[in-house]
């Protein structure tokens, strides 16, 4: 298990802070934590039932053990818990308990054995250990008597009685809201974290759904329903994938139970949860443990709640607006939201020995935006890290050698593409981006393999700079992966596809502009350029590196690496690595980091190796520190000292984390907590690097701007340092490089090597699983 030492110290700051940022006051949604008797201890109890309890019957457990509470306090156990089969109390028992308990006309026997003690000095940040998870029990019980029940395995809990109360009776929608609850350790300091959840839930059983779905056909249903959620109400209360549908099965049919029994479902769902199954015919569906992939469990779809949104209903826009005034909280409500649980919790934590602070708040830091440089022009953006093309780009470009492809079926088509290179000509000369007329491939089917085999011919033996196509979006998913691969593996050729959906937009020149910019990029040429913040060196790699995961079709999994050859970050290496399906780290970045750096040497006149390498890596969880240091970190070393005995290049690895709970919300005005009257999101540049950072070095930003909802930060952990950087150089360059992703005028969540680095992973991942071709790993944003 990692330790906290094991990582890199938190490096000084410099005076040169206060010249590039300001202090800002915020609250976060961390509740200080202490514990009313210090000395107390935590004693873990195992707990065995005879005769035995299914795995899956957690409320038949809980209720077991209720029943025999006054037999156990009788014997010492005054106060306990009960956690899956253990029992946590701060009393101390050392002999064996025994206690009986009769439910539903059938005698139990509950036997509890001492097995260890703890202290709170056994806590710790980077460990989850018996002293964490009693903490958790506390709150979750405090959260049961508050009438919640627990959903799925994320510490989520919900009000039964609340929902009904957020309906959206014109879409057949409810939403559910409740509470999300961490405990957390920073710099030696317990604090309890507390966040606002909800789930929308369909007014359909899942038996309703596939009924709707208005086909006899079994793939198409599978095709519909594989990969959704369910709600299953009764047992555990547990969320449920969908991962496949058991058309040869039905509640009549028989299964064996862990004492040997056969039962069929409708027996076992009458005799466990008292449920009468009407429909006897239905087919069952099929959930798979990820954790264990030998544990499948069969469910019946009419005891099954739809949970989540259809396509349909995304693409409605009146129904997203009404989802998301139950979901989409402002800064000010969703705190409204948290403090209210905070009020309520802290009252039933106190009889856990557990008292809670409501002292949120926390100082941050706002850097300055870094200077947008756009042809002979210099721009600085505001708080919101926005700003506009509109005079020429960075590097201009002539665009004189490059075919449209479509299909024609008659005159119309052929206006319609006609009128699309017009708008790509007329909105591109604008900003410095030449386009000539194209030269047209025109196709009479949507028959991929005609579409390929006619290109094949046009082309020869002189590729063009790079093939557009127009496409329906009917047959954007049978076309698309095909030209990728075709474009990317094959010809090496860059590639942009341009959907119908384009003329029937209100503002086609807004559009025409996006298009004309993102061919440019394609082909090498940035749009504007970032400067490197003071004191980082000019032989400076920045490489970021990214995992897709397309589990559901049992497709492998691929991992983007993306590294920038010289320190204005235009110029790019990018390698796909693909891995076996669901793996998280991989064994060829050493390989893949020799490459790199050679192409980095090579674009350098073969002059100089980098002498700084910095590396972001997304995609991995706290759980996988100590993997990713034994596996990617060290191949990474490794492969840097056999390049030459004598190069030492300063080294830092940062691990990025987009997939928290941590909030924060800037305080308008006063800047004390009983004046946060008027909350907001923080603006773009704001570090969060005290009091709610660990004891080693981390800190939260937030780049980008949000107008909606609550804004989520960003948590970086530098996992690997031998740089002399300043704690805030660190912080600067994190910052600047979420300015530097091609696709979008502002900053992105994450630096843009990373969100490179994603969109390579996920386009190579999610089509043909391949490499690409040499010519296009130098350019920016080839795909």
């Amino acid at each position: 298990m990692q330790k906290i030492s094991d990582l890199p110290k938190r490096p000084g700051r410099s005076q040169r802070l206060e010249q590039i940022s300001r202090r800002i006051n915020l609250i976060s949604n961390h509740f200080p934590m202490k514990f009313i008797q210090q000395n107390q201890a935590i004693n873990i109890y195992a707990v065995d039932f005879d005769p035995a309890i299914a795995d899956d019957a957690r409320r038949l457990r809980e209720e077991i053990v209720k029943l025999a509470t006054k037999d156990l306090q009788i014997q010492g156990l005054q106060e306990f818990t009960l956690r899956g089969k253990n029992i946590w109390s701060s009393f101390n028992v050392k002999d064996r308990l025994i206690a009986k308990a009769s439910f539903q006309e059938q005698e139990y026997v509950v036997i509890a054995q001492h097995k260890k003690e703890y202290t709170l000095s056994d806590l710790s940040e980077m460990m989850t250990n018996p002293v964490t998870q009693s903490i958790n029990v506390a709150v979750k019980k405090s959260l049961k008597e508050m009438g919640m029940i627990e959903i799925g395995r994320q510490s989520k809990f919900y009000d039964p009685k609340n929902i009904e109360c957020n309906r959206i009776n014109e879409h057949g929608l409810k939403v559910w809201r409740g509470v999300k609850t961490s405990f957390q350790l920073y710099q030696g300091m317990p604090f309890l974290q507390i966040d606002f959840a909800s789930r929308v839930l369909r007014d359909q059983t899942a038996l309703e759904f596939m009924m709707s779905i208005n086909t006899r056909n079994m793939q198409d249903i599978k095709n519909e329903m594989i990969g959704l959620s369910v709600l299953a109400s009764y047992g555990n209360c547990r969320i449920y994938r969908i991962d496949e549908i058991e058309f040869g099965l039905t509640p009549t049919h028989t299964f064996q139970l862990q004492d040997g029994k056969q039962i069929t479902y409708q027996e076992y769902y009458k005799q466990r949860y008292n449920i009468q199954i009407r429909d006897l015919q239905q087919p069952l569906l099929v959930y798979k443990d990820k954790r264990n992939q030998d544990k499948i469990a069969y469910l019946v779809p009419e005891l099954l709640t739809m949970t989540g949104l259809t396509d349909r209903q995304r693409g409605d826009y009146k129904c997203m607006q009404s989802v998301a005034k139950y979901t989409k909280l402002t800064p000010q409500q969703r705190d409204d939201e948290i403090y209210g649980f905070y009020q309520n919790l802290k009252l039933h934590l106190c009889k856990q020995n557990i008292q809670l602070s409501d002292d949120q708040n926390v100082q941050g830091f706002q850097l300055q935006a870094p200077r947008i440089f756009m042809g002979n022009k210099e721009y600085q953006t505001d708080q919101s890290g926005f700003f506009m093309i509109k005079d020429p780009v960075f590097q201009s470009s002539h665009i004189q050698d490059w075919f449209m492809v479509y299909q024609s079926k008659g005159k119309n088509d052929d206006d319609d593409v006609d009128f699309i290179v017009s708008e790509l000509q007329k909105q591109g000369e604008k900003i410095g981006i030449r386009i000539e007329r194209p030269y047209f491939v025109m196709l009479k089917d949507n028959n991929i393999q005609n579409w390929l085999q006619r290109l094949t011919t046009e082309i020869g033996d002189k590729p063009p700079q790079m093939i557009v196509t127009f496409v329906n979006e009917r047959d954007k998913d049978r076309i698309y992966g095909q030209i990728k691969k075709y474009c990317f593996q094959d010809q090496g050729i860059s590639h942009q596809n341009i959907l119908s959906k384009f003329l029937r937009t209100k503002n086609p020149s807004s559009v025409a502009s996006k298009i004309a910019q993102q061919m440019s990029i394609k082909l090498g040429n940035p749009l504007w350029a970032i400067p490197k913040p003071q004191g980082i060196s000019d032989r400076t790699m920045i490489v970021g590196i990214d995992i897709y995961h397309k589990l559901l079709t049992n497709r492998k999994s691929c991992m983007g690496f993306v590294a920038y050859l010289e320190s204005e970050c235009l110029n790019t290496f990018a390698k796909p690595i693909i891995m076996r399906e669901g793996q998280e780290l991989s064994h060829e970045v050493g390989r893949v980091i020799v490459e790199a750096i050679s192409a980095y040497f090579e674009r350098n006149g073969r002059k100089y190796l980098p002498d700084t390498i910095i590396i972001f890596r997304d995609g991995v969880g706290n759980a996988q520190i100590e993997a990713l240091k034994q596996t990617e970190i060290q191949q990474m070393k490794n492969a840097i000292k056999s390049i030459n005995k004598n190069y030492n290049p300063q080294f830092a690895v940062i691990m990025i984390n987009k997939k928290i709970n941590d909030r924060f919300f800037m305080v308008n005005g006063g800047g004390q907590q009983q004046m946060k009257s008027q909350l907001s999101n923080p603006p773009s540049g704001t570090v969060i690097a005290d009091k709610i950072t660990s004891s080693s070095f981390d800190y939260f930003i937030t780049a980008q701007y949000v107008t909606q909802g609550t804004c989520t930060p960003t948590h970086y952990r530098v996992l690997e340092n031998n740089t002399n950087w300043t704690e805030e150089l660190f912080w600067q360059l994190t910052y600047y490089q979420c300015f530097n992703y091609q696709n979008w005028t502002g900053a992105v969540r994450v630096p843009a090597c990373v969100q490179y680095a994603h969109k390579l992973a996920y386009l190579i991942g999610d089509t043909y699983q391949g490499n690409i071709h040499k010519r296009l790993a130098h350019l920016q944003c080839c795909l």
